[in-house]
């Protein structure tokens, strides 16, 4: 099984010090070693954790001494940067996420207060103690008003583009004044705004409803006894 997250130790930092005289072998040096424990999601050091640990070994017999040299090595190592390098990930994309909506909210106030023919709305409406969403379309603009089409489906949900059974109906046409578009956008009824699509966007496809079918109801006939 491979685990996406767990807990890890590393040798943060390493100092050989040939000042110290081993009471094992008489030869001089020693090396000190620094570990810290993090923990990891998919592998990227997240966050450390506990405390820093010391091990001390003699360069010639492996022999451990020195608690005092320890210690003090111990003391004046720092934990690296890069054992917070997932924290300071999801620190980055939390801002990087605050920085967006704040200039995309930016954006669609713009473009509410000053929309352009083509641009479409995502719209929310309340209906049953639920939200529905549709698309919206400005057909044509006039001093104080703008001529609306709306999309032909609804959704339950929060979407970015139309379904590929959607269009806009092009001979269904409304009309609302300017300021009306800045109060729905206040009020949370629109909560997007597209402009500039591709040409190659669902967005560009226009239709006529299709005609509505009367319902026939079906006539039982008597039945009839066959001649064997």
């Amino acid at each position: 099984m491979i685990f996406i997250h767990g807990k890890r130790e590393i040798r943060i930092k390493k100092y050989d010090d040939y000042h110290i005289k081993c009471a094992n072998c008489d030869s001089y040096g020693q090396r000190f070693s620094v570990y810290q424990k993090y923990f990891h999601v998919f592998w990227i050091p997240t966050f450390p954790l506990g405390k820093k640990t010391i091990q001390s070994v003699c360069l010639n017999c492996n022999d451990t001494f020195n608690e005092e040299q320890k210690n003090y090595y111990l003391s004046i190592t720092r934990r690296p940067i890069y054992l917070y390098t997932g924290l300071i990930l999801f620190v980055g994309l939390i801002i990087a996420f605050v920085i967006g909506y704040v200039i995309t909210q930016k954006q669609r106030i713009e473009h509410v207060a000053n929309p352009k023919i083509n641009d479409v709305y995502l719209n929310r409406e309340n209906e049953n103690d639920s939200k529905i969403y549709y698309f919206s379309k400005i057909k044509n603009i006039d001093v104080d008003t703008v001529e609306l089409i709306h999309g032909h489906l609804q959704y339950n949900r929060f979407i970015s583009a139309m379904n590929d059974s959607d269009y806009f109906v092009n001979d269904e046409i409304y009309k609302v004044l300017k300021s009306d578009l800045k109060n729905f956008l206040e009020k949370g009824l629109i909560k997007a705004v597209k402009r500039d699509y591709d040409k190659s966007s669902r967005f560009m496809i226009e239709k006529s409803r299709p005609p509505v079918i009367p319902f026939l109801p079906c006539f039982e006939y008597p039945n009839q006894e066959i001649n064997k």
